[in-house]
């Protein structure tokens, strides 16, 4: 399990990444995806919390634009498809450590990515 990079587990931590670096580029460093006590209800149950703000990614982009920031957001904007999980719809839950061990490694993973990219 340690080398499957497309766990739905996986995913959700990465998604989780590009939708807050999105969020942050759109509202600043207090969006709601920053803060600590949200990312451990969004980590419990993925579809809940993730799918609102994965409705609201298109409005994160046109904030960041408005902001001065279209290139960055547009950057992590277009990331969002391959960090979709492979299922029909997103986990419902990451109640088990391992799977939010490869949540947190696929957070730490985009965070990286995100860094390089811009």
């Amino acid at each position: 399990m340690a080398n499957d990079h497309r766990t739905d587990a996986y995913l959700c931590g990465r998604l989780y990444a590009a939708l807050a670096e999105l969020g942050r580029l759109a509202e600043g460093d207090n969006h709601s995806l920053s803060r600590s006590e949200v990312q451990r209800k969004l980590i419990l149950e993925p579809s809940k919390h993730l799918t609102v703000h994965l409705h609201l990614a298109g409005k994160y982009l046109l904030a960041a634009r408005n902001r001065g920031k279209s290139g960055p957001a547009a950057v992590v904007f277009r990331s969002i498809p391959d960090l979709l999980p492979s299922g029909r719809d997103l986990p419902g839950s990451l109640r088990d450590g391992a799977l939010q061990e490869r949540f947190h490694e696929g957070v730490a993973v985009q965070k990286a990515e995100i860094a390089k990219a811009l």
